[in-house]
């Protein structure tokens, strides 16, 4: 929901309250699951998408976007 972030050019077209709070019980249910995390972003940028929204590399420069996360690269992609 930040302003100036990479999902801002989507919110007037789809706002993001309700995913928001879905994150939010998602990450409390889930104690802090980086894999849950991303996989909700994940939900509201494919959402973006289908709404006629390209967000570009959403995840460059988070914690979904690093292959250093087994959980979400797979262990083979480590290197890359």
């Amino acid at each position: 929901t930040q302003l100036g972030g990479p999902f801002q050019p989507c919110h007037a077209v789809l706002p993001p309250k309700t995913y928001f709070e879905s994150c939010v019980y998602d990450q409390c249910a889930t104690g802090g699951s980086t894999e849950q995390l991303c996989n909700d972003l994940g939900a509201y940028a494919a959402a973006c998408a289908e709404a006629g929204v390209a967000l570009g590399d959403w995840s460059a420069g988070t914690v979904c976007g690093k292959c250093s996360v087994a959980l979400l690269c797979g262990p083979d992609s480590r290197n890359g």
